[in-house]
């Protein structure tokens, strides 16, 4: 069992200027064995969140074991969850209000995650002192702000 750990973060979220870092720690029961963080330009936190999920699914995926994500992202665990994918793929990518959804490209590596019985999302709480959420979460803002 594997126990992926991911988290992004940003500095003016939203904005032209801002700044983004990704974070994720892969942990079996006896120790962390991977770990990987970086930062991306004009990135908004889902972006973050994202790629932070990608990047520790693809890096975790050859060992071929289970694997359970935490992500304090409700944007990455509701998806999942909810299966909102589903409806935006039958709706040739369209959310709720009929407008592109956003970050598809993301969605679409994240997808065969969710898709793949051997990984489960489960929502963290942010900042409420889970051990290894805490650890991706101060490397994906020390990620950022070497991108500042």
């Amino acid at each position: 069992m594997i126990y992926l750990y991911t988290d992004g973060a940003t500095t003016n979220n939203g904005r032209d200027d801002a700044i983004g870092g990704w974070a994720y720690i892969g942990v079996t029961e006896d120790n962390i064995f991977i770990r990987d963080c970086g930062f991306i330009p004009y990135a908004t936190n889902n972006i973050c969140e994202l790629t932070a999920a990608i990047k520790g699914c693809r890096a975790v995926e050859a060992l071929q074991d289970q694997v359970t994500v935490y992500s304090d992202s409700a944007y990455i665990v509701n998806c999942y969850r909810d299966g909102w994918y589903l409806k935006w793929q039958s709706n040739g990518w369209r959310n709720s209000r009929k407008e592109p959804v956003a970050n598809q490209d993301l969605w679409e590596q994240l997808i065969a995650y969710f898709e793949n019985p051997s990984y489960t999302f489960l929502k963290v709480p942010a900042h409420s002192g889970i051990e290894y959420n805490e650890i991706v979460d101060k490397m994906a803002v020390e990620a950022k702000l070497k991108g500042e």
